[in-house]
């Protein structure tokens, strides 16, 4: 940051301080503009926030990486990701362009709070029910800060689709993500009393071969239900004539007496409580399915996206 300032020369003069200036600004400019790329994983997208062309976005990184003599990004048809020296880069860099911030921001601490938007994707009643109050909770502590929530029971395309982090519950299989298990969730086996008196109660869990099931295309084996008691595991093959990726159908469903449902304690609501819905089995274990956060690799996470990737964790685990 040295050339901020009229330094002596060898001869006693001085280096022309508005030049060397403008020399520093740029690079920092350029820092700012790889952050951004890392950050959105596109150069269009940077350089939509940036309000600056994506000529302008590609030539600044560009020369960059000349002037560093690395290469900063892989780019596809796709995506454009960090290569592991722009991942080492990283830190240096945002340490750089925070620096400057600040001194342009008079050192005021208004000027230091988080800012921006973050875009998240969740299931639709975990969502509404679970993460939505802890981010309602986020943005009362943090008034600079945006959020968008996009809710669907689908497994979406975090870089194809722009998310900076997800909310996904089962086991996770996509490992070209990143993740952090924060929690699992019971399970439990419901029915409506109607579908209760017209198909009879079922006393044990392979009785249900015989009952018409709802089945929920979310789990990994929609049509194994595994159950456990003390040292006895009994797997169950259902089957049934409604089939669905939504639990809000699945649990619909149910009320409706179309047939048994096995599903997430949190997507009952008062369903158990009001008596629309008789738990089965309540003596049996059933694997409870895991609460990830995830995110795509390769890419830096700003202050906003740590800050509320710790408070979903903490949030959800509690």
């Amino acid at each position: 940051m040295s050339g901020f300032f009229c330094c002596p020369n060898a001869r006693g003069g001085h280096f022309n301080s508005a030049t060397k200036r403008g020399s520093e600004v740029d690079r920092i400019e350029a820092f700012r503009v790889f952050l951004a790329v890392a950050e959105h994983g596109s150069f269009s997208e940077a350089s939509r926030r940036l309000g600056v062309s994506p000529g302008q976005v590609s030539k600044q990184v560009a020369a960059l990486e000349a002037r560093l003599k690395r290469r900063l990004f892989e780019r596809s048809t796709r995506a454009v990701r960090l290569t592991p020296e722009g991942e080492t880069l990283i830190e240096s860099a945002q340490t750089l362009v925070d620096s400057l911030d600040t001194i342009e921001a008079g050192l005021s601490p208004e000027n230091d709070e988080i800012s921006g938007m973050i875009r998240l994707t969740a299931p639709v009643i975990y969502g509404a029910n679970r993460v939505a109050p802890i981010l309602a909770d986020v943005l009362a502590e943090h008034e600079r800060l945006s959020v968008r929530l996009s809710l669907s029971d689908r497994k979406t395309d975090m870089v194809e689709e722009g998310f900076d982090l997800a909310v996904r519950i089962g086991e996770q299989t996509d490992l070209a993500l990143i993740g952090k298990k924060v929690r699992t969730e019971a399970m439990k086996v419901v029915a409506s009393p109607a579908y209760l008196e017209r198909a009879g109660r079922p006393q044990n869990p392979s009785e249900l071969q015989a009952h018409e099931c709802l089945i929920d295309l979310n789990v990994a084996q929609p049509k194994r239900w595994a159950f456990n008691q003390g040292d006895q595991d009994v797997a169950v093959r259902v089957d049934g004539r409604f089939e669905s990726d939504s639990a809000e159908a699945i649990r619909a469903a149910a009320v409706s007496g179309v047939g048994i449902a096995l599903t997430p304690g949190w997507c009952l609501g008062d369903s158990l409580e009001n008596g629309d819905l008789v738990e089965l089995f309540p003596d049996w274990t059933i694997s409870p399915p895991e609460v990830w956060l995830v995110w795509p690799p390769g890419r830096y996470l700003p202050r906003r996206v740590r800050l509320v990737i710790d408070a979903l964790a903490e949030g959800l685990a509690s």
